[in-house]
């Protein structure tokens, strides 16, 4: 049971009051958390602010509240490290999937990369034998974040596409250069992952972005995406050098309502990369696609 081996490590710090971070899917099992946490004598306090991963913490807001100790649930450690206010659990709460009756005619290539996040990982050699079974050669790639797909660029060369587990499209709508499946862990159905939209807005963000003359340079607070403030600080100056004013935009909530009456023709984005498909007053774009917006390509 997934709260019992959560209260087992919290057990392990020694810890006797903690913050416990969930993302939204996971609210319901707060009060079953909290109650199994008394029971050993352990105080928990909850936040239920947004949580978009483990880029986003909220350890200030632990050692505000004199927790010894946050627990972060749903997500593993961040690939990138950096500080924090207080020491962080990261508890993944691992899904046991019961993977059958899949019908996997709709994918037509004969070599499959398969990815998910870490709530289903452990359910990638079950379906790497079904596959087989269907005459596919499969590869497991492993855990992909949004904004972190290095598990699927190790195997692109060896595979035609990628079948990514998982509910939702936000993290396969990430993968690029390679055919993309989503196996749908509720219906249990494969669905092909169209990414024309998003590539439209983005080229059409690119192109109305080349006219603007004054730009806001957007930053996070979120610990995992801070440290992007000192490019945040060189794109300012490359701006500058290509004859347009920019100033630098300091944020908790990146998003269009944040930056309304904002007197800029157009943002850059420093943070998260997939901000940028969210819908915006004004063209949006991430850091890397500068240099084609200031013609540099």
């Amino acid at each position: 049971m997934q709260t019992d081996n959560l209260v087992a490590e919290i057990k392990k710090t020694g810890a006797k009051r903690v913050m416990i971070q969930v993302p939204a899917g996971l609210k319901v099992k707060l009060a079953e958390m909290i109650a199994s946490l008394k029971e050993n004598d352990i105080v928990a306090l909850a936040s239920v602010s947004p949580s978009y991963g483990a880029c986003d913490l909220v350890d200030d807001e632990a050692k505000q509240h004199r927790c010894e100790l946050l627990v972060h649930i749903g997500h593993s450690k961040f690939y990138r490290d950096f500080t924090t206010a207080v020491p962080v659990l990261y508890f993944p709460w691992i899904v046991d999937l019961k993977l059958k009756n899949i019908d996997f005619s709709p994918i037509v290539e004969e070599r499959i990369g398969l990815l998910s996040t870490i709530q289903h990982v452990n359910a990638l050699p079950e379906l790497k034998t079904m596959l087989e079974k269907h005459g596919k050669e499969a590869a497991i790639g492993g855990q992909v974040l949004g904004c972190w797909f290095l598990n699927a660029e190790k195997i692109s060369d060896d595979v035609d596409a990628f079948l990514y587990l998982g509910s939702g499209k936000f993290h396969p709508l990430g993968l690029k250069n390679k055919k993309t499946y989503i196996l749908d862990v509720e219906k249990m159905s494969i669905e092909i992952v169209d990414r024309t939209e998003i590539e439209k807005r983005r080229y059409a963000n690119i192109y109305n972005a080349k006219d603007a003359k004054t730009f806001a340079i957007l930053t996070a607070t979120k610990k995992g995406q801070f440290e992007m403030l000192a490019r945040a600080e060189e794109i300012r100056k490359q701006l500058e050098e290509n004859d347009r004013d920019a100033f630098i935009l300091i944020m908790r909530e990146i998003n269009d309502e944040s930056l309304m009456g904002i007197r800029a023709d157009a943002f850059v984005n420093t943070a998260c990369p997939r901000i940028v498909e969210d819908h915006f007053s004004k063209p949006i774009i991430n850091a890397d696609d500068l240099k084609e917006v200031l013609g540099q390509i």
